[in-house]
């Protein structure tokens, strides 16, 4: 049976006929009874393909599908120039946090079983061991910020070359997404001050680039110390100091060790929130209920200001990439009452008493690769 439609021939857009035509005269035809494209509020497709638009965005990408995946990369590979989607950061890691390493891909990325394996590489067997008062510039293959010291280590007192070398890849250059849900399949890495970056860092630094004021979010954390890797952290971080630094970040207590195995890491990322999920099980929530900048602001966080031009959930309101790294000590993660840590926060000594007591935390390194066994991201 067909579709009886009735119009009007006219000149709807100025209201006027058409010559030798009355005006609203009604018309009708038979249509063949052959189901029509269905376009309708809010989705997109044909009758067949039909889907709710997502909130997703992706950079330089069309309208979305919902449950899509937008992003995805199994590690099935046998050299780091195989990865098209990923890039190697080479730099020297500096403020906020100042950490007691390099980002320097040389023999600090491999491939083992089908993950990707970041592994923490002692300076000194890479450059001998008189490395502490190297000067190094990496200008021709930095990454970094050459005006913020990030591309050239130049050594002279207290501050020494790092004496550790690790590596972090990004998608900053072929993947940006605003809105979705990441998992990550990754076995963490064990070691006393080392720390896992699997974060989601933001592309343009659009609330500025100091102190976080642009925000990151972490998907998995958990400090490698064998006292401390029972507590795994997932969240934002929009500040670099404490207490607003980690007060947004959720925490679950594990059974063992996080660091013992592969765990599936997810965050969900939403215009309304973020939820934080390992191995299918939800373990926090984070609302931005009036907008993060009130309780920044409470804080006393004063770049909190900047984030009122946003929408609630600024500075998460912006394109942002993955990022996988593995990072050393820091002036930020870890507390200065933890029990055997050889360094003040605060001292310009941090990185050269850390490295004073390598035979206190190296051999706890037996195990120190973070491994990632794929990174899938999904349209909302």
């Amino acid at each position: 049976m067909g579709i009886t439609i009735q119009y009007f021939l006219g000149d709807t857009s100025t209201g006027g006929s058409s010559a030798g035509t009355e005006t609203n005269l009604p018309t009708t035809t038979q249509l063949p009874s052959i189901a029509p494209n269905l376009v309708f509020p809010g989705r997109i497709g044909t009758s067949d393909q039909i889907c709710q638009v997502s909130k997703t965005v992706v950079r330089g990408g069309n309208s979305i599908c919902q449950g899509t995946v937008i992003f995805e990369e199994e590690f099935d590979k046998t050299s780091l120039g195989d990865l098209d989607k990923w890039n190697a950061e080479i730099m020297f890691p500096r403020e906020p946090d100042f950490p007691f390493n390099a980002y320097i891909p040389d023999n600090t990325v491999g491939f083992e079983d089908g993950s990707l394996v970041i592994r923490p590489v002692l300076t000194e067997t890479q450059q001998g061991e008189n490395f502490l008062y190297n000067t190094i510039d990496l200008s021709v293959r930095c990454t970094g910020n050459e005006g913020r010291g990030e591309c050239k280590h130049e050594a002279s007192g207290a501050n020494v070359f790092p004496p550790v070398l690790t590596a972090k890849i990004s998608t900053r250059r072929s993947f940006n997404f605003k809105f979705g849900r990441i998992e990550v399949r990754a076995k963490l890495p064990a070691g006393s001050w080392l720390i896992p970056e699997i974060n989601l860092e933001p592309s343009q630094q659009a609330y500025g680039q100091d102190h976080y004021e642009s925000g990151f979010m972490r998907v998995a954390f958990a400090r490698g110390n064998p006292s401390l890797a029972k507590k795994l952290y997932g969240g934002p971080v929009l500040a670099d100091t404490e207490p607003f630094r980690s007060a947004l970040l959720k925490e679950k207590i594990g059974i063992e060790n996080w660091n013992k195995d592969y765990h599936n890491y997810s965050l969900i990322w939403k215009p309304d929130g973020i939820d934080l999920l390992v191995d299918g099980e939800q373990y926090g929530t984070v609302r931005p209920e009036g907008g993060f900048f009130e309780a920044a602001r409470k804080q006393g966080v004063t770049h909190s200001s900047h984030w009122v031009k946003g929408t609630v959930m600024a500075p998460l309101d912006e394109m942002f990439y993955v990022t996988l790294g593995l990072r050393v000590g820091g002036i930020n993660d870890f507390a200065d009452d933890l029990a055997d840590k050889p360094w003040v926060n605060r001292s310009s000594k941090a990185r050269l008493k850390f490295w004073w007591q390598k035979d206190t935390w190296h051999p706890t390194w037996y195990n120190s690769a973070l491994r990632v066994d794929y990174v899938r991201v999904y349209a909302l």
